[in-house]
């Protein structure tokens, strides 16, 4: 299937190379979890590269919409204050004795390298959700606001990632994952929902009125309005939610270019 992106997704592209000086590469990469994703350019990169699967729905206009909109508040700001979130096993191992219990509880049943793979899904889970809620609201408002041709596809996929984020609501994950994340997951959705929902006018909330994480989310919800909307307030915001939800040792910053060699080949 060929790669046919609406009118506003060009538009939105053509924006993204005249902020940031650089071109687009499309590279068609079957193995991906989602239908597209996006690599920023860094300095010594020609192009930024978007990996996308040869089969698709029309939603992956929406996905490209979403990317380029982080790039483009990125590289709002000055070199120096593009910062992105970094973690090193240092970082992990000082997070993860917060839920140490849980963990001594599963290596009784578990064998050493599939509870490290656990613990791992759910330090890094953790992390990208706090990391990266925040500026998807932003960017989210953005696209609603800018790009109504967009709307359909947007809402189709913020409707698949409620369906996903209410699976958290379930018994089974609150018996089998750490009690500390599955409160800050569920408070971060709600706080999410909250926001993106009174924007498009949709109540995304109900399944949460009866929940033990409305309180804390509406808190946080009232924290997020007050929003810079630009990459700085992302960072200040991210920092704001991870010291309310507890997880502010669970990552730092560092500057965008300080990535690995192998960065290109890392989807």
């Amino acid at each position: 299937m060929s790669l046919n992106l609406i009118e506003p997704v060009n538009e939105i592209l053509q924006k993204v190379k005249e902020v940031t000086g650089k071109d687009i590469e499309f590279i068609e990469k079957n193995d991906l979890t989602a239908y597209a994703t996006l690599k920023m350019a860094r300095k010594n990169m020609p192009s930024h590269l978007i990996f996308y699967k040869a089969e698709h729905h029309e939603e992956i206009n929406h996905l490209i919409a979403h990317e380029c909109g982080h790039v483009l508040r990125m590289f709002g700001v000055s070199e120096e204050k593009r910062l992105i979130p970094f973690t090193n096993n240092e970082i992990k191992l000082k997070a993860l004795t917060q839920i140490e219990p849980e963990i001594q509880k599963l290596s009784s049943v578990l064998p050493f390298n599939k509870l490290a793979q656990i613990v791992n899904l759910w330090h890094d889970g953790i992390v990208r959700q706090v990391t990266n809620f925040p500026p998807d609201i932003m960017v989210e408002k953005w696209i609603y606001d800018k790009y109504p041709k967009l709307r359909p596809y947007q809402s189709r996929c913020i409707n698949k990632q409620h369906r996903e984020a209410l699976a958290g609501l379930s018994m089974q994950v609150m018996e089998t994952t750490p009690w500390k994340i599955v409160e800050a997951s569920n408070i971060m959705n709600y706080t999410f929902f909250r926001i993106i929902g009174l924007h498009f006018g949709v109540n995304y909330v109900k399944p949460y009125n009866s929940s033990r994480y409305l309180e804390k989310g509406r808190k946080l919800a009232t924290i997020t309005e007050k929003y810079n909307d630009s990459y700085e307030g992302d960072i200040e915001m991210v920092n704001k939610w991870a010291d309310f939800l507890g997880l502010s040792g669970w990552f730092t910053w560092t500057d965008f270019e300080k990535i690995p060699q192998d960065y290109k080949e890392l989807v």
